[in-house]
């Protein structure tokens, strides 16, 4: 039987304990008892396999027999600046598969979506890294200005913005040798306006093309972190 994954912060020598959804997934939904092996990561890149011990009302303990690094984890940082959109959802869960290490939503000058559900996104950002087998939860954040957004970008080693109107420049190119960190920024279904492009340049952003026909930003954002993990090395 395939071993079932969960996260907790809750360790204690060998012996994790999960409580909350965590615990009432494990119990509930997938029925586990005690005996049962699980996997249980701590967001430290390794996952933890543990023999279910005991089962309370609200929490259960589970004993760690084998520790092993995490293989899905990329190898540097990845991080997604995404402009708010309707297919946010979406987005965040393919972020997390693709191994981002963080999201981080804008609003743009463009931007037509007031408001994100952050409680909605941290449970899609859970549930897509048990789906793909990560050892760690990739962060979400609150929402910040496109002005914010660069700000917070610049200390990452390669900083690159997609633009639908950018005509030549690609990812690979804009990458830096022997660099593991990237920071991608997409916009919203509205697009960048010329002034923010020119500011991003003054920033000493790289602008560059995701290619000849302009993307719907879902289409836009998985395709970014594909280019840019096959240019750090991490596809």
């Amino acid at each position: 039987m395939e071993l079932k994954r969960f996260f907790t912060d809750n360790i204690e020598g060998d012996k994790v304990i999960l409580k909350g959804e965590e615990f009432t997934h494990c119990v509930k939904v997938t029925r586990h008892k005690v005996g049962f092996s699980i996997i249980v990561c701590t967001g430290d890149g390794w996952d933890c396999y543990a023999k279910i011990e005991s089962i309370e009302k609200n929490s259960l303990t589970a004993r760690v027999f084998r520790r092993e690094q995490n293989k899905t984890e990329v190898d540097g940082e990845l991080i997604l600046f995404q402009g708010v959109c309707k297919e946010l959802d979406f987005i965040v869960q393919k972020a997390v598969e693709l191994g981002a290490g963080r999201i981080v939503p804008f609003y743009s000058t463009n931007t037509s979506v007031t408001g994100i559900k952050l409680d909605r996104l941290q449970k899609i950002v859970l549930e897509a890294a048990k789906q793909c087998g990560r050892a760690r939860l990739p962060q979400v954040t609150e929402p910040v200005r496109f002005e914010k957004a660069i700000e917070l970008c610049r200390c990452v080693e390669n900083q690159i913005l997609c633009y639908e109107n950018c005509r030549s420049g690609h990812i690979k190119d804009a990458v830096q040798k022997n660099t593991k960190s990237l920071a991608l920024i997409i916009g919203s279904e509205g697009g960048f306006t010329e002034q923010e492009i020119a500011y991003a340049k003054e920033k000493n952003i790289r602008v560059v093309t995701l290619g000849k026909r302009i993307l719907r930003a879902e289409t836009a954002a998985i395709s970014a972190m594909t280019l840019g993990l096959a240019a750090i090395g991490e596809l």
